[in-house]
This record gives C-alpha cells, sequence and structure tokens, in this order.
C-alpha cells in the first residue's frame, strides 16, 4: 500500500509542475517499481508496459485517427458542416442546432473529442461569431458538443475499453448510438431555451437545391460509420481491419475531392505517428501503474468493499461517474480508462453489470469529466480557439454541463438505453 501512495502522490507532483501525463505517470510507476523491486526496476517495467501495449485490438486506434485527421484536412469536415447547416440552420437556435448537429454527424468520422473541438471547432465558433453569436455562447456549445464524438462510431476510447476489458468492440459501437444521438437532441433542447432568451440570431432556410447538394456532397463521408459498424457486425472484417479500410476510405475520398496531394499523406502520417505514440506511452505507463495496483491488493479490497457496501447496480454505476468526474479534472480519458478499468471491473463482475453498459457509462463519464472545471482539457482547448478567457469559458459551459450530466444519470438509471440496439443486433432477450 506504501508503495502505491508513493506513485499517487509522484503523479500529483508531477503533474502539478506541467510534466506531460505520460512521463508524469511513467516516472512515479518507475519510482514506486523501484522501491519495491530496487534495481529489477528496469526489465520488469520494461515486460509490464510492452505487456500492456501488445493487444491486436489496440493496433485499431491509430487507424481511427488517421481516418479523422485526412477526414480534417481533406475537406470532409466542411462537407458535414454545409449539410448540418443546410438541415437544421433554420430551426430556432441557428448556427447553435447546425453546431450539434455537425458535431453528431463528424463524430463517426474522427472519434474523438479533442478532433471535434479543433476540426469543427474552429470552424464553427468562426461562422457563428461572424453572424452575431456572443462568443462564450459560441464557445460552449462548441465544447459541450465535442464529447458527443467518443460515443458514435469508430470511437477510440470505446477500442480501447474494449481490448482492457475483453468486450465486442461491435457491441459497444452499437451501444454508444443511442446515448450519442440522446446527447445531440438534449443540447439541441438546450439550445432552444438560449433561443427563447434571444441570445440565437435566426437563419434563413436553405433552399431545396441547397439541401441537395449538400446531401450529395456530404454522403460519401458519411458512409465511413456505416461502412465500420456494418462491416465489424455482419463479419467481414475485425475492430482492427475496419480501422485500416477505414483511413484507406477517407484517403480515396480526399484524393477524388482534390483536397489533398500525395505529398501531404507524408506529413499527416507524420503527425498520426507522433499523437499514436503519445497515445501508447499514456497506456504502457498506465500499464505500470496499473501493475503496482494489482500488487498492492487494493483491487481486492476494492472489489470485496464496493460488492458489500454497495446493493445495487445503479448505485455502483452512480460512484463509478462520480469518481470519473472527479478524475477528470486531473487526468486525460486514455490514461483513466487504462487506470480504472482493471480496478473496478472484478466489482462490476461480482454485481453482474453488463459490461458492454458499464463501459458506456465510463466513457461518458470521463468525456464529460473533459469539460469539468476548473481544468477540463476542452475548455482550455475551446477557449484559446473563441479567444476567451477560462473564467468566461466555465461560466458560459455550467447549463449545458449540467444538460450532460443528465444524459449520464438517464443511460445508468434506464440501461436498455445503451442495451437495445446490441441486443437487437444479435438476437437477445430484452434488456432487464
Amino acid at each position: 500500500m506504501s508503495t502505491l501512495l508513493l506513485a499517487l502522490g509522484l503523479i500529483f507532483v508531477l503533474m502539478a509542475l506541467r510534466v506531460p501525463v505520460a512521463v508524469s505517470i511513467g516516472l512515479a510507476a518507475m519510482t514506486a517499481t523501484a522501491a519495491e523491486l530496487g534495481w529489477r526496476v528496469f526489465p520488469v517495467s520494461a515486460q509490464v508496459m510492452v505487456d500492456g501495449i501488445s493487444s491486436f485490438v489496440l493496433i485499431a486506434a491509430p487507424f481511427f485517427m488517421l481516418a479523422g485527421e485526412i477526414m480534417n484536412r481533406g475537406g470532409l469536415t466542411q462537407r458535414i458542416f454545409r449539410l448540418a447547416n443546410a438541415l437544421v440552420g433554420s430551426l430556432p437556435g441557428g448556427l447553435g442546432q447546425v453546431n450539434v448537429m455537425a458535431s453528431m454527424l463528424f463524430a463517426g468520422m474522427t472519434g474523438s473529442a479533442i478532433s471535434d473541438a479543433v476540426g469543427l471547432g474552429t470552424m464553427e465558433i468562426r461562422a457563428m461569431k461572424e453572424r452575431g453569436y456572443d462568443a462564450r455562447l459560441s464557445a460552449s456549445i462548441t465544447a459541450a458538443s465535442s464529447i458527443i464524438g467518443p460515443m458514435i462510431p469508430p470511437s477510440v476510447p470505446i477500442v480501447i475499453y474494449g481490448a482492457l476489458a475483453g468486450v465486442s468492440i461491435g457491441s459497444l459501437f452499437l451501444a454508444g448510438l443511442v446515448p450519442g444521438i440522446l446527447m445531440g437532441v438534449a443540447l439541441m433542447l438546450a439550445i432552444l431555451v438560449y433561443d427563447r432568451l434571444g441570445l440565437c440570431p435566426r437563419e434563413p432556410r436553405a433552399p431545396g437545391s441547397e439541401l441537395r447538394a449538400a446531401a450529395l456532397a456530404a454522403v460519401p463521408s458519411l458512409a465511413l460509420p456505416v461502412l465500420v459498424v456494418g462491416g465489424i457486425y455482419s463479419g467481414l472484417f475485425t475492430p482492427t481491419e475496419a480501422a485500416v479500410v477505414s483511413s484507406a476510405y477517407a484517403a480515396v475520398l480526399a484524393l477524388i475531392y482534390g483536397e489533398l496531394r500525395i505529398a501531404d499523406f507524408k506529413q499527416i502520417i507524420t503527425g498520426v505517428a507522433s499523437a499514436t505514440g503519445a497515445l501508447f506511452l499514456i497506456v504502457a505507463t498506465t500499464a505500470l501503474l496499473g501493475w503496482i495496483v494489482t500488487r498492492s491488493g487494493v483491487m481486492i479490497e476494492v472489489a470485496l468493499w464496493l460488492g458489500g457496501a454497495v446493493d445495487s447496480q445503479t448505485q455502483l454505476l452512480l460512484i463509478v461517474a462520480g469518481l470519473c468526474l472527479v478524475v477528470g479534472l486531473f487526468m486525460e480519458p486514455i490514461a483513466a480508462l487504462v487506470l480504472l478499468v482493471p480496478i473496478l471491473l472484478p466489482a462490476v463482475k461480482i454485481l453482474q453489470i453488463d459490461l458492454v453498459h458499464f463501459g458506456i457509462v465510463l466513457i461518458l463519464a470521463l468525456m464529460i469529466g473533459l469539460l469539468t472545471p476548473p481544468v477540463g482539457l476542452i475548455l482550455f482547448v475551446v477557449a484559446r480557439i473563441a479567444e476567451i478567457s477560462i473564467t468566461q469559458m466555465i461560466r458560459g459551459i455550467a447549463p449545458l454541463l449540467l444538460v450532460l450530466v443528465t444524459v449520464l444519470l438517464l443511460i445508468i438509471v434506464f440501461p436498455t438505453i445503451v442495451m437495445f440496439l446490441p441486443r437487437l443486433a444479435y438476437g437477445l432477450p430484452p434488456f432487464g
């Protein structure tokens, strides 16, 4: 236990000094390992870290990231935004509704909240400012809608969780669809309130010809998530193969549209390789920290305590959600997933909670953690894009944060929201 406390203490100190997350976790974990094993720290750490990333399913993550980056750079983002504007731009809430709709459509392209915030966010915030929207409102809507991304397939966090928990990626992808749509609908209803308060300028209705042209331009891009989920569900390819196919499909589209040249792919691949290195370093170092947690016996103690103290599945999921919202203050979602899943899984199995339902609750709670004041990562990203202070960002996001937490509570209390599509697809009886 003392070794674990040493590791956790060092992590908080290093992160407070603004040392990168992966480096903080790695240094702390190796220091704790050295305190217990002495000179054997190096071979043991190397073996544990390599084992932590030696999963075939994890190979899917960088290819989904590559597909998303190609979409961002290849002009697909603009086509999706144009379609969203034609569909809902004339509704009360104007570009606020377009913002959310575009995030729902684009979510299936990247599966990443950060990619959504940076890729679409820059375009959305600029357009909203030009139409007279307050910068704080524009930034808040953009930040809140960006976390829809990891819920709608393909999704990097879902791939990571599936690999850690040994759960079907296809089932998880299907399970995330309805919660993702529910998040979008809830945010669009909240924007109606902003419109009633006179905060959202109205947009003219798009002519039918524009809607047809926008749909025609965006349909090839929107086929990507259908290709991924349909291919996995039909057994045509594995999740890893689906990721490779999605990257190839995105590259072909970008070349056909003429937005990218062959020479541009070198820079894109280099950037994704760098991001992949950072992602896998987080997974590897957190695996070492998880190994320390396992040796300390904390997982067994936590599982036994929760199994005895918690009376229902709902209670445990509420505790997990609260924990994730707090963890989101200090740790980015991938690192939190790798750390929390091994610790919580025994208790989840004791209470016989469906691992698909648990995974979606866990991922959504961690995504909301990206918006949790005062240090949620997306708050800083979007505040920088919108050129507002972090204080303004926090004040603006608060009402929408409550909306998203309400959606989280709904999928905890009513698991059918999550489990309906997976059970329908695999011919299982109704949930619960």
